[in-house]
């Protein structure tokens, strides 16, 4: 990690918490003189969004580049046609395809073979149709600087651990105060609440995008961290790697990541935490297996969708989600492209005079790809033109998500929610429009703090708006199922569905009838 990139996350992380009780203390001063606009706007209900969730989910996943992913394109433009939206656009963003179309892993060891269950690791190497056969090595986690190297990998086919951290969620709610504001009115958010990270894979986090824009030059794929197994066990000469997903709930193995847009140089299978059990026994006596992940690389295309319901004037509010999907992606992000329509919706009903700014429905693409790598490119792209009058962006996420915990190695509802994070940037007003939406206490288990409290951006969809200059909203519920095969549409609170989409549009009210200086500043 070079010093550039260490001082911008120190300064960030400064700012974040230098500056938390200073914005907080004026966003404060500013609710009750806050606007709105004194306009009904006809939200539509639960099971309407629900309906358009059910019907971008009809395929099995939306990956970017496939034919899958294009569909889901397609319903978008459809929708917004449907709505009346002005100057529907798909911009194309070129990339790579990396599509598997076999796997397997068969392990020999006391006496007899044995077929382990598993699921490829994206953008890993492939092995042809006879696989790779090698002797096992397990090195658990492989923390240490020196762990692969005395096990000696060379040649062998590592069995690792991957952990996955749990954030203490409530108890840092609990120091921030709240944050910038809670909405909890079934008390179900402790000091004791804690949320698994399961985007965030302890010794494989991936490779990032370089950040090019204007003056903001970043380099991020230096950040190849060091404790990394799987660039370890290459650089010793590895053939491949089984990674087993031990800090994860329930056996799935079908977990879509890293989505680095970073391609490697060799192969790599996931195997579920129980299934791995016996993985690892096998390789601590001494197995050997065969690994096979057969496939093709092409070039491919995919692309931001959006569609502009013009206002009284062109400053511009901008609604923001991601089309793509790893698998049939119900909440992930069924939900979140669902709360946009909700919305396109709405306005599209109310006449554009009574609309005192232009609204853009923006369904970015290749989240699953850079990743957030559409809205990277809308960003670069149009940072001079439709940023340049933009005064902010709501960006929604896996909202009406049910939380499930694992019980008798299955995922089962706990009856509530997912917790529900709202990054907001650091603009007061913005802040004290959360607030006032959070005080009405009809949103479950949401929460609004700094959108740089836990990272240097926001690990959203929305990582892209602080390099663009523009201030935002970045709201997301973050389920522990996400990235896995398991984000069906079972998985939908679908009676918050509508509840979520009427405070989505408060808010939308009250930044149309706040002056844009003030947003902007």
């Amino acid at each position: 990690m070079n010093r550039e990139i260490l001082s911008w996350m120190l300064r960030s992380y400064a700012d974040a918490l230098g500056g938390f009780y200073p914005r907080r203390r004026e966003a404060r001063g500013l609710v009750e003189s806050l606007p709105e606009l004194p306009l009904e706007v006809p939200v539509p209900d639960s099971h309407s969004i629900y309906h358009w969730i059910r019907g971008l989910c009809a395929t099995p996943h939306r990956r970017p580049g496939t034919a899958e992913g294009h569909r889901g394109e397609e319903f978008v433009v459809h929708r917004f046609e449907e709505f009346g939206l002005q100057d529907i656009a798909r911009e194309p963003i070129a990339i790579k395809v990396w599509d598997a179309s076999n796997w397997g892993l068969r392990v020999r060891g006391g006496g007899k073979e044995t077929d382990i269950p598993c699921f490829r690791v994206q953008n890993t190497a492939f092995t042809g149709e006879r696989g790779i056969t090698a002797p096992l090595v397990y090195v658990g986690a492989a923390w240490l600087p020196g762990a692969l190297r005395r096990a000696d990998v060379r040649g062998k086919i590592v069995v690792a651990d991957v952990p996955f951290p749990t954030l203490p969620a409530g108890l840092l709610i609990k120091l921030l105060g709240g944050g910038y504001g809670i909405s909890d009115p079934e008390k179900r958010i402790t000091a004791g609440t804690g949320m698994k990270l399961v985007f965030v894979r302890g010794n494989f986090p991936g490779q990032f995008l370089n950040v090019d824009m204007d003056d903001v030059r970043l380099p991020l794929e230096d950040m190849r961290l060091p404790w990394d197994v799987y660039w370890r066990a290459h650089r010793l000469g590895a053939e491949g790697l089984v990674l087993i997903l031990s800090g994860m709930p329930t056996n799935s193995n079908t977990h879509f990541g890293p989505y680095d847009a970073c391609m490697k140089p060799i192969p790599a299978l996931w195997v579920g935490k129980y299934d791995g059990e016996l993985l690892r026994s096998l390789a601590k006596r001494g197995a050997s297996a065969t690994m096979v992940l057969e496939g093709e690389e092409r070039p491919g295309v995919t692309h931001n969708v959006w569609g502009i319901l013009p206002g009284a004037s062109e400053e511009m509010i901008i609604l923001h989600s991601h089309h793509d999907a790893p698998f049939q992606g119900a909440t992930e992000d069924g939900c979140g492209v669902g709360q946009v329509l909700a919305q396109a919706g709405a306005w599209s009903q109310v006449p554009q005079r009574d609309r005192p700014k232009t609204l853009m429905f923006l369904c970015a693409a290749a989240h699953f790809y850079g990743p957030a790598l559409g809205v990277y490119e809308f960003v670069k792209r149009h940072q001079h033109d439709f940023l340049a009058r933009t005064d902010v962006v709501i960006c929604l996420e896996h909202l009406g998500a049910k939380q499930m915990l694992e019980k008798e190695r299955e995922f089962a509802a706990c009856g509530g929610p997912a917790i529900t994070w709202v990054m907001t940037s650091s603009n007061r007003y913005v802040i004290a429009t959360m607030m006032k939406i959070l005080r009405k206490q009809r949103l479950k288990e949401t929460v609004a703090v700094p959108y740089n409290l836990l990272a240097p951006v926001p690990t959203t969809d929305a990582f892209a708006y602080p390099f663009g200059g523009v201030q935002f909203l970045s709201w997301i519920a973050q389920p522990y199922y996400l990235l896995s095969a398991e984000d069906t549409l079972d998985k939908i609170e679908v009676a918050e569905l509508g509840p979520i989409a009427e405070s989505i549009t408060d808010v939308v009210k009250t930044f149309m009838a706040l002056e844009s200086g003030k947003l902007r500043s």
